[in-house]
Parts: structure tokens; C-alpha cells; sequence
């Protein structure tokens, strides 16, 4: 069992950073950047740059692990 989650571990990561991508998809589509608001796209800016942090440090704790 062990060997499975070593072998399939970034899948597991891909899972949700895919989930963030299609609600963050859907609420562009719903008009969520349309309006030309400057807050609008700070938060989406902001929040692709959270989420690219995360996936970082994930990563970074993963490699630690095998070391």
C-alpha cells in the first residue's frame, strides 16, 4: 500500500489544484473578471498565486521526505 501512494503521491496532488481550476474556470465564465473591477483581479491574481505557493511548498515536503 505503501509503495502505491510513493508511486501515484503527485496525482494525489494534482486532485485538488484540478478542483480549484475548474471552480476558478466556472466563476470566469459566470462573469467574474467581465465586469473590469480592479478587486475582481486582485483576487484572482492573488489567489492563483496561493494556490502556486501551496503547490510548492507541498512538493518541497515531499522531497524532504524522501530524503
Amino acid at each position: 500500500m505503501n509503495s502505491f501512494l510513493n508511486k501515484f503521491k503527485f496525482i494525489f496532488l494534482l486532485i485538488p489544484v484540478g478542483l480549484f481550476i475548474a471552480f476558478l474556470d466556472g466563476k470566469i465564465l459566470q462573469g467574474f473578471l467581465a465586469s473590469n473591477q480592479i478587486p475582481d483581479h486582485y483576487l484572482f491574481i492573488g489567489s492563483l498565486v496561493l494556490v502556486v505557493m501551496g503547490i510548492i511548498f507541498a512538493i518541497l515536503r515531499f522531497d524532504n521526505k524522501n530524503e
